[in-house]
C-alpha cells in the first residue's frame, strides 16, 4: 500500500530509496556494499522530516557541510521551523511554501500538525521552544531535554522570566547611577557658579579699594608738577583702572559663564538619564508582556484548538467506520439473500 511507503534519504550516497514503513529496519543498498542505517525505525538513529518533500533524512550532527536552514534534498530554504518528537527519534522540518499541500507542517510556535509523520502521535506535553546552538536554528519539542544541544527545557520559562528581571534590574541599576552622577555634576556646577560670583565680588571690591587708594595718594602727595602733567598722570591712572577692573568683570563673567553652562549640561544628563530610565523600564515591562503571550497564551491556545480538532476528527471517523460497517451488513444480507434464491 502507497500510505506504508516512506522515502528515506541517505546522506552517505545522497541517495534516495522508498521503504516500508512497517520493515523497521532501513537499509541503504547504494554503493559497493549496502549498510543498515537504522535496526528500529522510527524510534532510533537520528532522524529529520522535511515536510516540503516528506522524505525522512537519516541526520548525522557531526557533519559541518549541511544544516537544517537547508533541506538536502529539495533545497528548500525559507522560514525553517523544527519540532523534535518526544515519541520516537524524528525531528520535523517545515519551511514556508504557500504552493505545496503538505500532509505534515510545523506552526510558527512549534506544535506538530497533524501530528509526528514517524510515530503517529500528539507530544505528551505543550511544547516548548528554544534556540539549539547545535542546529543554530529555533526548535520546539515536549521532551525534558533538547535531542541536540541537551539543554534542559524544564525550567525554561523560568530561566527566562529571570533573564528579564535581571536585565530589568541591571537597567534601573545603570540608569540610577547615570542620575546620581548628573546629580552630582549639577551640584558641583552650581557650586562654582557660587563661588565665580564670589570671586566676581571679592574683584570689585578690591578694585574700588585700589581706586580710593590711588586717589588718596594723589590727595596727601605735593603738587610738583604743573596742571597739564597732572591731568594727564590722573587720566592714565583712571584708564589703568578701568582696564584692570575691565580685566578682572570679564574673567569673573567667563568663570561665571562656564558655570551655568556647566549647571545647564548637568540639568540636561539628568534628563536624559530619567528617560532612560523610564525608557529602560518600559522596555522591560514590553519583553515580560510579550514573553507571557508568546509562550503561555498561544500554547493554552494552540492546545484547546488541537484537543477540539481531535475530537472532531475521532467522531467524524468514528461516524464513517459505523457506516461501513453497516453497508458491510447490507452487503452481507444481499449476498445471501441472490444465493439462496
Amino acid at each position: 500500500m502507497l500510505a506504508d511507503i516512506v522515502k528515506i534519504h541517505c546522506l552517505i550516497h545522497r541517495a534516495n530509496f522508498p521503504m516500508s514503513r512497517t520493515s523497521r529496519i532501513v537499509v541503504c543498498k547504494e554503493g559497493a556494499e549496502e549498510h543498515v542505517i537504522c535496526n528500529d525505525f522510527p524510534h532510533s538513529g537520528a532522524w529529520i522530516y522535511c515536510c516540503n518533500c516528506q522524505t525522512f533524512i537519516a541526520w548525522e550532527t557531526r557533519r559541518t557541510d549541511i544544516s537544517v536552514k537547508e533541506c538536502p534534498f529539495c533545497l528548500s530554504s525559507l522560514n525553517p521551523r523544527l519540532y523534535a518528537c518526544d515519541r520516537c527519534a524524528v525531528t520535523m522540518l517545515d519551511f514556508d511554501d504557500q504552493t505545496l499541500q503538505k500532509h505534515h507542517a510545523v506552526l510558527s510556535w512549534g506544535m506538530p500538525q497533524p501530528a509526528c509523520p514517524g510515530c503517529h502521535q500528539f507530544p505528551s506535553s505543550t511544547p516548548k521552544a528554544h534556540f539549539c546552538e547545535m542546529l543554530q536554528c529555533n526548535l520546539a519539542t515536549a521532551r525534558s531535554q533538547c535531542p541536540f544541544c541537551q539543554l534542559t527545557l524544564e525550567d525554561l520559562a523560568l530561566n527566562g522570566t529571570k533573564s528579564i528581571t535581571a536585565k530589568l534590574d541591571a537597567a534601573l541599576i545603570e540608569a540610577e547611577a547615570k542620575a546620581r552622577e548628573a546629580e552630582e555634576r549639577r551640584i558641583l556646577a552650581e557650586e562654582a557658579a557660587r563661588k565665580e560670583i564670589e570671586l566676581r565680588v571679592k574683584a570689585e571690591r578690591k578694585m574700588l579699594e585700589i581706586e580710593e587708594k590711588v586717589t588718596h595718594q594723589l590727595m596727601l602727595s605735593p603738587v610738583v608738577v604743573n596742571g597739564p602733567q597732572l591731568k594727564k598722570r590722573e587720566m592714565e591712572l583712571a584708564q589703568a583702572i578701568v582696564a584692570a577692573e575691565a580685566k578682572t568683570l570679564a574673567e569673573a563673567e567667563a568663570r561665571v559663564h562656564e558655570a551655568e553652562e556647566l549647571r545647564r549640561q548637568a540639568e540636561a544628563a539628568a534628563r536624559m538619564e530619567a528617560e532612560m530610565r523610564a525608557a529602560a523600564e518600559q522596555k522591560a515591562t514590553e519583553l515580560a508582556e510579550m514573553y507571557h503571550n508568546n509562550l503561555l497564551i498561544p500554547a493554552q491556545e494552540a492546545a484547546k484548538k488541537s484537543v477540539k480538532k481531535d475530537k472532531v476528527t475521532i467522531a467524524l471517523l468514528s461516524a464513517i467506520a459505523t457506516f461501513l460497517f453497516l453497508a458491510l451488513v447490507m452487503l452481507i444480507i444481499t449476498m445471501f439473500h441472490l444465493y439462496y434464491s
